[in-house]
């Protein structure tokens, strides 16, 4: 068994990449290996199967990735958002194509795969992007939490479809009556009470609201959805520096959006 004194001694040294089978013995792990007897002659049965492939020791062992770069994007973005407002409106007259792909289609996208939108969207099961602009299986790169916020983690994604996958388009899509918007309202305006995580999702949207609430709107829910998602895309536009540069050479483009819930309508606000 590995010391515990030899094994934090490796670590501290840098030494990750250290063969363990070389540790194995204890704490000489110079010292010669003991030989090992000759092998006994396997029954045929066992000589059936295949010996296991050899374990890699080290990092260094596994084969490097070919591509670093996206392939060329082969759809530039207001294509790329004039596709989403056809599909939305196909959608909105209760045209939308229901149709699952197929095996072909499946088979082909396991083999990688080339959105040409992101939806950063609410996690509402009323609002699934796919269905919302008549898409299918391996065309938006979707994004969900409640409120349509984006954590660390969400823009980590978000920035993989972008620099890895090529996506040109990046859409913020809050809706109508959103409950987490609603929360955040309730939050702001009678001090209501949330527990735990709960006020950590209305935490993000807290400014929208107050923003909102300066115009003095008629219905402050409905302005500080649509605050929100402005919010939301102008912080997108500078979050990271390869989306800037992209937008700058008008490789990507990024807009906010709200759904209703009551006509099935997307409208774009830029």
């Amino acid at each position: 068994m590995v010391s515990r004194r030899l094994l934090l001694g490796v670590l501290a040294s840098g030494l990750a990449g250290t063969p363990l089978a070389a540790l194995a013995e204890g704490d000489d792990h110079h010292a010669p290996a003991p030989r090992k007897p000759a092998p006994r002659p396997r029954p045929a049965a066992a000589q059936a199967y295949a010996a296991p492939a050899p374990v890699r020791s080290t990092v260094a062992e596994y084969p490097k990735p070919t591509q670093t770069e996206p392939e060329e994007v082969l759809i530039d973005p207001n294509e790329a958002l004039g596709r989403l407002k056809h599909g939305n409106a196909i959608f909105a007259r209760g045209g939308a194509s229901m149709a699952l792909p197929s095996w072909a289609r499946i088979n082909e996208l396991s083999n990688g795969q080339k959105p040409f939108a992101i939806v950063v969207g609410c996690s509402d099961s009323r609002v699934p992007p796919e269905l919302v602009f008549d898409c299918t299986l391996g065309e938006l790169f979707v994004v969900r939490t409640a409120g349509s916020t984006v954590s660390r983690e969400g823009l980590g994604s978000i920035l993989y479809a972008v620099e890895h996958l090529g996506a040109p388009l990046i859409v913020v899509l809050g809706h109508t009556k959103c409950g987490a918007v609603g929360a955040a309202v309730d939050v702001a305006t009678k001090h209501a009470h949330l527990h735990g995580a709960l006020f950590d999702m209305a935490l993000p949207i807290l400014p929208a609201v107050i923003e909102a609430e300066e115009a003095k709107p008629a219905d402050l829910q409905d302005a500080a959805i649509r605050q929100n998602a402005r919010n939301i895309a102008e912080r997108l536009k500078t979050a990271d520096e390869a989306f800037s540069s992209r937008i700058a050479a008008g490789r990507l483009k990024v807009v906010s959006a709200v759904y209703s819930l009551q006509t099935g309508q997307v409208e774009f606000m830029g």
